[in-house]
């Protein structure tokens, strides 16, 4: 039989309950004599017969003593390349270009735009990375073999900048449609294409998103035909918003895998400054705007309905009480103002780096958009296949204008139903059998992770009379995060989850969402503290329980006590069997850390079982254990309701409360004894 035990009350002990860019630059770069010395190479090759190398794209690497010359057509002083450069073969209408990994940062003071380079191409590897050729060494990965970065230590023998000045590129004027039909052959060459504009759905967003390793934005020209134009988040210009008007865009055409996808250089590339197509002038500036509502009022407007077109034009005045930041929210936000608060649909991710960051005042025009029943809650966003859903970045921009203010958002102290919404502030402590949980489940160290979110019981007194639900994403970063035994405050979003989906919510459906890790702040001790609390949250499923205090003894067989997980709450115990141990006996001890009993104390926990075979659990105290010697010390049987046949399986039941009065004034041990075997009829599961 597995006996899983659980829970000491007062003494406490729960054991377990069953429930890409350069950050570095230089202002001045010196020369040594200013001396050059043209490359000890001439040119046998061209670009396109390094191309023919590989036909396919497959990586081959290069036998012949073939030496190539290009003009340089990338720059990474802005920070949209990174580790590389793009040579064409021509400083106007070339018929060919490469790229070259290297692995080296501020290329652009060796090999400037326009500069000649000479390049010996013997034993590099040639090849198709994503639809673009590719010139490099190889590596291994575990998707396989690809083309990666020379060395620093080998550029300077494989590459060489000539001595003369660099030379205007003229880049090859194509448009959109020419690119769809062909762009091959314009690939890693730099074109320019006039009479286009950023989309509608990118107008007064930023040309990438900082920190991330590249966002696409779409140009257009007039007749609808879009080409992707993918930004580093590590650009100097990351964070710039796109110019709004129309007009030619200088760039590097790319590929990855089907589509193209054009590289700037610097936002010098982008000369966005006639009219749009349509000749509108939009404006991303919301502050003539004035606001004639509140969340209160928009809320009220919905009355006994379940969505709602908003036609008056209203426009709320607002502040972002919580991001998608740490990952707990997920193309939401909230928002609130001195009314109260509301969840706001936005169907974009990364949302805090689009400007929905912590305190950022939005003016928000709301006519057209929708107010509606989501779980329960009242939320406000835009028509999705008749529901509620998310607002789109091609709707967001003509509705929602930052300020450009950070303020602070007020926090409520109010938990009811009423209140949903709002940043709230709650004081108490995680209940016993949550401590040392994790918040939720990442699963980040699965192959293929599967996150998991969970709900932790926060107690508002010791006695657990009242208290609400911690709800966390398995996605949030801080989901992996331990809950901390001690007492204090934690802060978030209160919101709710409408359990009977009848539509009302009650008082013990609410939740809090915390915006990250630092909203619990739990830094004092326990109400109520028990001497001794032990949940088992910080042991792993099926690896042996090695806690700190804590003696885990096999005194006969190989198992020991280990780690148990109930997915069904996200919450551990300890577990032992003998099942299919293939051992004659199994007897295992799982002993607890010592504890000076004072008058009154009391020791309670949960037990439960799973397919019984036998009577395998007893529990025991002992006021001589010396710490490791299990054999040699006086152990007394304590009298406690313990799982048995009778009881369902997997049903934890309480041990009842056991007064250690009589050990006043002693340090005691108690000890948790597993007897089995791996025989059929001696044991169980």
């Amino acid at each position: 039989m597995k006996k899983m035990i659980k829970h000491f009350n007062r003494l406490l002990i729960l054991i377990g309950i069953l429930s890409a860019a350069s950050c570095s630059q230089k202002d001045k770069w010196e020369t040594g004599n200013g001396d050059c010395q043209n490359p000890p190479y001439a040119a046998n090759a061209t670009i396109s017969d390094l191309l023919a190398v590989s036909p396919t794209g497959e990586i081959t690497q290069i036998e012949d003593d073939l030496i190539f010359e290009g003009y340089v057509v990338s720059s990474d002083e802005a920070g949209n390349y990174y580790t590389g450069i793009v040579l064409q073969d021509a400083p106007q209408n070339p018929t060919a270009g490469i790229y070259i990994a290297l692995d080296k940062r501020n290329l652009y003071v060796d090999y400037p735009v326009g500069k000649k380079v000479i390049v010996r191409a013997k034993g590099l590897f040639i090849g198709k990375d994503r639809g673009v050729y590719k010139l490099g060494l190889t590596y291994d990965s575990g998707r396989g073999t690809g083309i990666g970065r020379i060395p620093a230590s080998e550029i300077d023998k494989r590459i060489f900048a000539s001595c003369a000045d660099p030379v205007e590129i003229q880049p090859t004027v194509v448009t959109i449609p020419q690119i769809t039909a062909n762009g091959d052959q314009y690939l890693n060459t730099l074109i320019q294409i006039n009479e286009v504009q950023f989309s509608k759905g990118d107008l007064c967003s930023t040309y990438s998103l900082e920190g991330k390793s590249g966002v696409n934005k779409y140009i257009e020209d007039c007749s609808g035909n879009s080409l992707i134009m993918r930004n580093s988040g590590y650009a100097r210009f990351a964070t710039e918003t796109v110019p709004a008007g129309k007009g030619s865009v200088t760039a590097v055409l790319g590929k990855y895998r089907n589509d193209y996808q054009i590289y700037i250089r610097s936002t010098d590339d982008v000369q966005f400054t006639g009219a749009r197509c349509d000749g509108s002038q939009p404006t991303c500036d919301g502050s003539s705007l004035q606001a004639n509502t509140t969340i209160a009022d928009v809320k009220a407007a919905l009355g006994n309905n379940q969505l709602m077109q908003i036609t008056d034009d209203w426009i709320l005045d607002a502040v972002v009480s919580a991001s998608d930041k740490a990952g707990n929210f997920y193309r939401a936000v909230y928002i609130q103002d001195q009314s109260g608060g509301i969840k706001l649909n936005l169907y974009m991710r990364d949302l805090y780096l689009r400007g929905y960051h912590r305190g950022a005042r939005l003016k928000i025009n709301l006519k057209d958009l929708y107010v509606g029943v989501k779980g329960g809650e009242i939320q406000l966003g835009d028509l999705y296949h008749g529901n509620l859903g998310g607002i789109s970045d091609a709707v967001d921009q003509d509705h929602i204008f930052f300020t450009g203010e950070t303020v602070e958002p007020q926090v409520s102290e109010e938990i009811s139903v009423a209140n949903i919404g709002n940043l709230v502030r709650v004081s108490g402590q995680f209940a016993d059998r949550e401590v040392f949980e994790r918040f939720a489940y990442s699963d980040s160290q699965s192959p293929r992770p599967r996150p998991k979110a969970s709900n932790r019981y926060f107690e508002f007194d010791p006695q657990g009379s009242a208290g609400i639900t911690v709800r966390t994403s398995g996605y949030a970063n801080f989901a992996d995060a331990h809950v901390r035994p001690g007492s204090g405050t934690l802060t978030g979003i209160l919101s709710c989850y409408d359990a009977n989906h009848d539509g009302t919510i009650t008082d013990d459906e609410l939740q809090i969402y915390l915006r990250d890790i630092y909203d619990a702040n739990l830094s004092n001790m326990r109400m109520d503290s028990p001497y001794l609390l032990e949940t088992f949250g910080l042991t792993e499923k099926g690896e042996d329980i090695d806690l700190r205090g804590w003696y885990n003894y096999n005194e006969a067989g190989t198992r020991k006590w280990s780690g148990g997980f109930y997915s069904g709450s996200n919450n551990h115990y300890a577990q032992m069997s003998a099942y299919r141990s293939g051992e004659a006996q199994n007897i295992a001890w799982l002993v607890s850390p010592p504890v000076a009993v004072h008058n009154g104390m009391k020791l309670s926990f949960q037990t439960a079982k799973a397919y019984w075979t036998h009577d395998a659990l007893k529990v025991f105290i002992s006021t001589d254990f010396n710490g490791f010697d299990v054999r040699s010390a006086t152990w007394t049987e304590l009298n406690c309701r313990i799982a048995t046949d009778s009881d369902p399986n997997h049903a934890w039941i309480d041990s009842g409360d056991i007064d250690l009065t009589p050990y006043a004034g002693q340090t005691v041990y108690i000890a948790f004894r597993y007897k089995g075997s791996g025989e059929y009829h001696q044991t169980g599961t």
